[in-house]
């Protein structure tokens, strides 16, 4: 097929063809042969009513239809085949055609912008890494001693804050039982606030196997709206008392904690767990730094963007601003619509008013600007994430998830859009990890305080 692109602006273009008669015919004969199979004739068998009776009774809607398909075919192939990045419907523009001879269209799109981006390869980023301090260190390694306790009885003493306690419970108003009042073999720790603070209060100081009455006071806004605000009796019988033993802070604790790094004693724990915090905040500074350099090349590439583009940003923005103001509203909308993202925002027909065109315009530019740089970025690098890559990732969310079949979730991702976007989340990150190995990037060591403050 012969087409001509002319550049109307960097993001619209004027395509133009030729449909050659023939094609057309052959499309017209082949709708008449599949209507001369279905539609009924008086006098006729099914199937064999002549073309040129269809064609006498149906001619002017066949002929529409044909070349209306035919026109819509031929514009995507022509998109297609030049390599358009369209991102609106096209617009017929004109169709001048004339009984047996070649029909000649043009039509209008939009399409994203081709760019060259900038030599970015003299960029400064600076970073900011959190110090990790012996505070840290001693905290991360308490919570492994934390893991390694074990429970110990205590039979010589009353309950006091921080024991386990096993208790039964039962409750009564005005000599009633009342529901969620009962309870069997419950186990608390004191101190963290687990039952009502009265009734914990109540259970500090009791022996072991003591059994008494206390009254508690049920607060105003509690959920059981027939004890709320009312003075209830509680029989409680403490079952058991035990805390948790630490193992002692030295070298046999350090050789035994973790068998695969095998820390020779308590220093190399120590060190090795300062490295790992260390790696732990680089990387978060390195995130950081992925922002600092997504930013910095946008800014160094100015391009126009389609107005349909930045027209289906701002609808998106302005629905997702109402979903937040109005949780309940968008939970029922959710419940009515499976999935919803920014390739949907046409379909919900949000009205997106001048004022709204004004307050998110530039944040709207700001992003799809952000996009556009880092999906050439990402070609220019030759990024890619291989299939074994996302089956990881998916892998991961699903151990976080608690488990489950890996296949059937990655199906339900895929019909719902959530695969793509979780590609595109990786394809983004890896792009902007390979620019930061190409340019000059500094790092400055702070309090965490300042990081903090800096945020």
């Amino acid at each position: 097929m012969n087409i001509e692109i002319e550049d109307v602006d960097s993001c619209n273009k004027k395509i133009k063809f030729d449909i050659p008669f023939k094609d057309y015919q052959q499309k017209v004969n082949a709708y008449y042969k599949t209507l001369g199979r279905d539609v009924k004739v008086p006098g006729f068998r099914k199937g064999k009513v002549p073309q040129s009776l269809l064609e006498k009774q149906f001619g002017p809607r066949v002929k529409q239809e044909v070349l209306t398909q035919l026109i819509s075919d031929r514009v995507m192939e022509a998109i297609r085949e030049k390599g358009l990045r369209a991102v609106s419907q096209p617009n017929l523009l004109e169709v001048h055609a004339e009984e047996g001879t070649d029909i000649n269209v043009s039509a209008s799109v939009e399409v994203l912008p081709s760019i060259e981006l900038e030599d970015y390869s003299g960029l400064e980023i600076k970073v900011k890494v959190a110090k990790v301090t012996d505070e840290e260190v001693d905290q991360e390694i308490e919570s492994f001693r934390t893991s390694k306790s074990v429970s110990v009885p205590v039979t010589d003493r009353v309950s006091q804050k921080d024991d386990y306690i096993k208790i039964d419970l039962n409750g009564s108003l005005d000599g009633k039982p009342f529901e969620g009042g009962q309870a069997k073999d419950y186990i608390i720790q004191l101190g963290t606030n687990q039952l009502l603070e009265d009734l914990e209060n109540k259970l500090n100081g009791m022996a072991l196997d003591e059994t008494k009455l206390a009254k508690v006071n049920i607060p105003e806004n509690y959920g059981n709206k027939a004890i709320a605000g009312k003075e209830v009796e509680f029989e409680i019988t403490l079952k058991g008392i035990q805390v948790k033993e630490l193992p002692p802070l030295d070298d046999d604790f350090a050789r035994s904690l973790d068998p695969e790094k095998k820390y020779d004693g308590l220093g190399d724990l120590k060190a090795q767990v300062r490295e790992d915090l260390e790696n732990y905040e680089k990387k978060q500074a390195r995130k950081k730094a992925q922002d600092q350099i997504a930013d910095k090349i946008t800014a160094m590439n100015s391009f126009n963007l389609p107005e349909g583009l930045i027209h289906e940003q701002i609808k998106f923005m302005v629905e997702d601003a109402e979903k937040k103001n109005n949780p309940e509203k968008a939970r029922t909308h959710d419940h009515d619509h499976d999935h919803h993202d920014h390739d949907h925002a046409e379909e919900k027909n949000t009205e997106v008013s001048e004022a709204d065109q004004e307050k998110y315009r530039a944040q709207a530019l700001k992003i799809l600007q952000q996009e556009i740089v880092i999906d050439k970025l990402a070609t220019t690098l030759e990024i890619e994430i291989p299939p074994e890559e996302l089956d990881a990732e998916v892998n991961k969310f699903m151990q976080i998830m608690g488990g489950g079949d890996t296949k059937t979730m990655k199906a339900e991702w895929e019909k719902t859009g959530v695969l793509a976007k979780l590609h595109n989340r990786m394809r983004k990150e890896k792009t902007l990890e390979a620019a930061l190995d190409k340019v000059n990037i500094s790092e400055e060591m702070v309090d965490r305080k300042d990081l903090i403050s800096d945020n």
